[in-house]
């Protein structure tokens, strides 16, 4: 009987799967994390893109409806390869010491793809102003 306890203390085949069953775990919840904060980045950035260009469409077309230019936006946000689903777009005019500015924003809730660890909702926003000359 000692002898086999011997043996078995001594025994080094299944260590690599132990170890492996203990740090696959933490390896996978890293991975799958950083996807996801760089689809969130991704997502955010795609959206500043598309509202700046769209300033950049105001301010060119001076003549065009918030409608014009908030579809304007939406367009390029799904140029850049993004889906609009869930995110809007919206443009307004205002006025501050006689000049006309148009502000665009873009709103989306993001959510996660893989639902490793519970995550809640966040809200994302993309915004830019413009003066109308």
């Amino acid at each position: 009987m000692r002898t086999m306890m011997r043996r078995l203390r001594m025994d080094r085949r299944g260590a690599t799967a132990v170890e492996f069953a203990l740090l696959a775990p933490v390896f996978l919840l890293m991975f799958f994390g950083v996807f996801e904060v760089g689809r969130a980045m991704w997502i955010k950035s795609s959206m500043q893109f598309a509202v700046e260009e769209a300033a950049r469409y105001a301010m060119v077309n001076t003549s065009a409806t918030t409608t014009t230019v908030a579809t304007y936006a939406q367009t390029r946000f799904t140029d850049s390869g993004q889906s609009s689903t869930g995110v809007t777009f919206a443009a307004t005019q205002d006025t501050t010491g006689g000049v006309t500015f148009v502000s665009i924003t873009a709103t989306t809730t993001f959510t996660t793809l893989i639902d490793l660890v519970t995550f809640t909702n966040v809200t994302m926003t993309a915004k830019s102003r413009v003066p109308l000359l």
